[in-house]
């Protein structure tokens, strides 16, 4: 089976997944009043989970393929969270216990824990799916090495995808605020998701420079065959997954920074913003004394 054969395949494209979906985007248009950029922002998130979830992409993973993998952690855990984001009104977070979060106003050490959990989906994710594919194909993944049947493989794949995407949620959370008054500063959400690039070129360094231990079995290609669809060596592959984490990821993270800056730097500043010790003054009352036919201030 070639690639096009394999992405043509009806029985490849989940029905129940498109149907779920649609009815999320339905329920979407019919309880919430968003405008047209939040409308188009939701109907992309739902776009890409199912390319992850529902369609061929999600199957590949079944041959052995970290590449695709590392893609749909992409989607779901970087991705899609902005865009949920910044589909949701403001007003949803104004009567909930989610607007007490003011991450203008809140310790640092409460951020941190937010970046953290993020950084745990992120590396936690892949090294545990890294586990399973090693336990499918029985040969090494990033230097991770588990026997086939291992109880690792009975972990459902939809669970993990869940949680990583709660965990995008929460680390995008600071930054992407619905309320824009509760966001981290600019200067702060830039610091915040610099480090978060960091800890992802890190980590799609050390899958594309782990490739190299491969053995020279796994760097001949796999022929395409009813199995795989797609011929790409072991070493090939993890050295794809590596470089969708570490160019894509932190082009990601730096474009979002860039946009930061960007509607940071045009937003008009008023005098009372420059200086709010002239609230105080202006709104101190003035008293008129009388002297005969003047009056004095």
């Amino acid at each position: 089976m070639n690639v096009l054969n394999y992405f043509l395949d009806a029985s490849h494209w989940s029905l129940p997944w498109l149907i779920g979906l649609g009815l999320v985007f339905i329920g979407y248009l019919l309880l919430l009043r968003t405008a047209i950029l939040q409308k188009v922002s939701f109907f992309s998130a739902l776009l890409f989970i199912y390319i992850t979830i529902g369609s061929p992409v999600s199957q590949l993973n079944n041959f052995g393929l970290h590449s695709v993998i590392m893609l749909q952690q992409f989607f779901i855990l970087m991705l899609v969270p902005v865009l949920i984001l910044k589909s949701l009104p403001s007003e949803l977070f104004k009567e909930t216990r989610l607007a007490s979060f003011n991450f203008s106003k809140n310790p640092s050490y409460a951020i941190v824990a937010f970046w953290i959990i993020g950084a745990i989906a992120m590396w936690g994710g892949h090294l545990l799916s890294a586990a399973i594919l090693s336990s499918k194909t029985g040969v090494a993944i990033c230097g991770i090495v588990v026997s086939k049947g291992s109880w690792i493989t009975h972990i459902p794949g939809i669970l993990i995808m869940g949680l990583v995407l709660w965990a995008g949620l929460i680390f995008s959370f600071p930054i992407f605020h619905p309320d824009s008054s509760k966001r981290l500063a600019p200067v702060a959400s830039v610091i915040y998701l610099f480090t978060a690039c960091l800890s992802c070129s890190l980590l799609g360094l050390y899958v594309a420079f782990s490739a190299s231990a491969a053995s020279a079995a796994e760097a001949v290609p796999f022929f395409t065959t009813l199995r795989n669809p797609i011929p790409l060596s072991v070493r090939t592959d993890q050295e794809i997954a590596g470089m969708i984490m570490w160019v894509p990821g932190c082009i990601f993270y730096v474009v979002l920074s860039m946009g930061i800056l960007l509607r940071w730097y045009n937003d008009p500043i008023t005098e009372t913003e420059k200086n709010p010790e002239t609230i105080k003054t202006s709104t101190i009352p003035k008293k008129t004394i009388q002297y005969g036919n003047t009056e004095q201030i």
